[in-house]
């Protein structure tokens, strides 16, 4: 292993490092071992944004082109990396409130943002999917944390059994794409998808090398070397049904709202924003580096995918009580204008896809913060009709909520904002102007319901006594990150948004 290929997956090696001295740390010490366990995790988090320094500028290919430290897998790390230490900063009042076990908490989200980074810098189908199952076994485990709980461990098992099947469609996929092109390198995939490569002389490149052995492949050779269409057209199927899991896109969000609703609120947290991004990061890699739109035509795919996705999520979330379900049909919309820019099939619309990632994560990780704490012990309190009242109670908490909020709904001068503007103008630009017109008719059908919990918080009397206890200092950082991101990606959002077609263009060859 040289040098380089160590600096490509040294923030993985860091987090698996740290998270499993946070569970020895667990196991022998007694006395504080949650803040000293919550303590350890925030320095690995840290360690590993330092070792990203190494990184830049772009180092290339490493282990025989298998991992990419490129400017697309450095943005996306960064986003990790940004993520789990707001999770773990409003965390740690959560975890005391409802006594679980903070050692095993913090490990299996460090194993959990390591797959993630693994996801996002891989150049090959087979890391990609063991990033994808490091990433989602430790989910399941953290959705059923409070095992206590029914509802927690229901949904987990909901959760671990969905994930599963599609986890299926998505190997299935793989197999049928390496049995049609011979490799499963993403870059090699597209030079034989593009007639650059044959597709049976493909595997005895020393990039199409699998498991050490060159490959011969049946149904190339049976073609005369000419790749089977309907093969690819069915394995782009699977692959795409096991992405659109991940990222919650309709028709396959079912688990979404019951798996948002059970977890614990800072795992919710987790889900909607680093997961989704993560499966975001495989997506854009896998569909634009390997299968180039030009040659097989995808983006009819996530058209109909990011309509279904904007409808369910938005016609169903009208009408929602419980403030974690609501957010969960949200998140599906959500998903659906991310699609929006996807399908525009341009550096543009994966650059437009990154930046509202960015903001989608800032916005929600500070909404789920104040459900975490405004839930109390046992989330007793997480219905709208609890937040009556909640701007004269406690005008920071709703404050805070509100620019989040106002940022989901896509008003002006918040990046929820600027993040529709850019998705709906990279729709235009490739000339998807349906598309872009049922995408603003779903932005006025949400904000209805942003708006019910705003009306509740400034304008509605309680029903009944809810406590709003004083804000720990490490929840009034996150939300002060969160608000401010916010308002300041709606504002000056030119240096993420330049970075983000800087790694798009850089994703699509085009440096």
């Amino acid at each position: 292993m040289s040098p380089e290929d160590l600096i490509a997956v040294l923030p993985e090696a860091i987090l698996t490092v740290v998270a499993t001295a946070v569970m020895l740390l667990a196991a022998f010490r007694t006395k504080g071992k949650e803040e000293w366990c919550g303590f350890v995790t925030l320095l690995g988090l840290l360690a590993a944004m330092a070792a990203l320094i190494l990184q830049w500028p772009p180092q290339g290919p490493a282990f025989d082109g298998m991992v990419l430290a490129d400017p697309f897998s450095f943005f996306f790390h960064l986003l990790f990396l940004g993520i789990a230490i707001l999770i773990v900063l409003s965390s740690a009042s959560y975890l005391r409130q409802e006594r679980l076990a903070a050692g095993e908490y913090y490990a299996l989200l460090l194993f959990a943002t390591a797959g993630m980074g693994l996801m996002a810098a891989a150049n090959d189908l087979i890391l990609s999917f063991i990033g994808l199952e490091i990433s989602s076994l430790s989910s399941y485990v953290l959705v059923g944390f409070r095992r206590r709980v029914a509802i927690s461990s229901e949904s987990a098992l909901k959760y671990f059994l969905l994930g599963s099947f599609a986890t299926a469609f998505l190997l299935y996929g793989i197999a049928l794409l390496f049995g049609a092109t011979g490799t499963t390198r993403l870059t090699v995939i597209r030079e034989v998808l593009r007639g650059g490569l044959n597709p049976v002389t493909a595997g005895n490149s020393t990039e199409g090398i699998v498991g050490g052995s060159p490959v011969l492949l049946p149904a190339a050779a049976q073609l005369g070397g000419e790749v089977p269409t309907s093969l690819i057209a069915l394995a782009i199927g699977l692959i795409f049904v096991g992405l659109a899991f991940k990222v919650s896109a309709a028709p396959f969000q079912v688990w979404t709202p019951d798996v948002y609703q059970g977890a614990p609120t800072p795992v919710t947290a987790f889900l909607a924003t680093g997961s989704k991004a993560a499966a975001f990061a495989l997506f854009l890699r896998v569909f634009t580096v390997a299968l180039d739109g030009a040659v097989y035509p995808w983006p009819s795919l996530l058209w109909v995918s990011a309509v279904l996705s904007m409808f369910v999520g938005n016609l169903a979330a009208l009408w929602q009580s419980n403030m974690k379900r609501l957010l969960a049909y949200s998140s599906i919309a959500h998903a659906g204008y991310m699609l929006v820019a996807f399908t525009a099939n341009s550096a543009e619309g994966v650059a437009t896809v990154m930046f509202y990632l960015v903001a989608y994560a800032l916005m929600n990780l500070g909404a789920f913060a104040v459900i975490a704490h405004m839930g109390n012990q046992g989330e007793r309190y997480v219905a709208i009709e609890d937040y009556a009242g909640l701007g004269f109670r406690s005008p920071v908490l709703a404050g805070c909520l509100s620019v989040c909020l106002l940022s989901l709904i896509g008003i002006p001068l918040t990046g929820g904002f600027l993040g529709k503007f850019y998705v709906f103008r990279a729709a235009l630009r490739s000339d998807l102007l349906g598309l872009t017109v049922l995408g603003v008719l779903n932005s006025a059908i949400a904000a209805y319901y942003y708006l019910k919990v705003l009306v509740a918080m400034y304008m509605s009397e309680p029903t009944r006594e809810v406590p709003a206890p004083p804000v720990p200092a490490a929840v009034a950082c996150v939300l002060a990150v969160c608000a401010g991101g916010t308002l300041l990606l709606g504002i000056a959002p030119q240096s993420v948004l330049n970075f983000a077609l800087y790694a798009a263009q850089w994703l699509q060859g085009r440096m």
